[in-house]
């Protein structure tokens, strides 16, 4: 989908209320989200539910990906750019696009910024699965090939407790609702 406004479905509504309910319990600051409309209206869900401030950053938009905008996968399995964008996602580009690498660095400065906001509370940030791995190798230091295998589902909950430049991995991939588990 990239960076495309296709918009939440009937199912991601569900899944995003459901999100809100469990948030709900928790001491929530503000949320950050990425402009891509379904991001957007994620956001928008959770915010009613938490009342709550919302800043929209650019830095945590979709992975950009040029000329793949609108394909899917299966059609670029045959591409060399689109397996190198596995194998080497620091330093692979999509033809237009961006690196994970080049993602990263955009994504862990919003995280930053959304951080020198003082006060208590949880700060939620609502992005991509990309993004979200990348996110997660730099406060992990976790390569990005390997964060690729990272599961992110849509309209689960991830946790860092960040200390500076450093994290400890609170939850990954947490869904309210079991329906997703295997």
């Amino acid at each position: 989908m990239g960076e495309r406004p296709v918009p939440l479905n009937a199912n991601g509504r569900e899944q995003v209320n459901q999100l809100a309910k469990f948030l709900t319990t928790r001491s929530v600051r503000g949320l950050y989200t990425s402009p891509v409309v379904r991001a957007r209206q994620t956001a928008e869900i959770l915010v009613a539910a938490l009342d709550v401030p919302v800043t929209v950053d650019n830095g945590l938009t979709e992975v950009r990906v040029g000329q793949w905008e609108g394909l899917y996968w299966k059609d670029l399995a045959e591409e060399t750019a689109r397996l190198d964008f596995y194998a080497h996602p620091q330093v692979a580009r999509p033809p237009g696009g961006e690196t994970l690498h080049e993602v990263q660095r955009r994504a862990t400065a919003a995280v930053a910024q959304a951080c020198s906001d003082e006060g208590a509370g949880s700060l939620i940030v609502v992005s991509h699965a990309d993004v979200v791995r990348a996110i997660l190798g730099h406060y992990l230091h976790i390569d990005l090939q390997l964060a690729r295998h990272m599961r992110i589902d849509h309209a689960s909950l991830t946790a860092l407790d960040l200390n500076g430049s450093e994290a400890d991995l609170l939850f990954l991939n947490f869904t309210p609702s079991l329906k997703g588990i295997p």
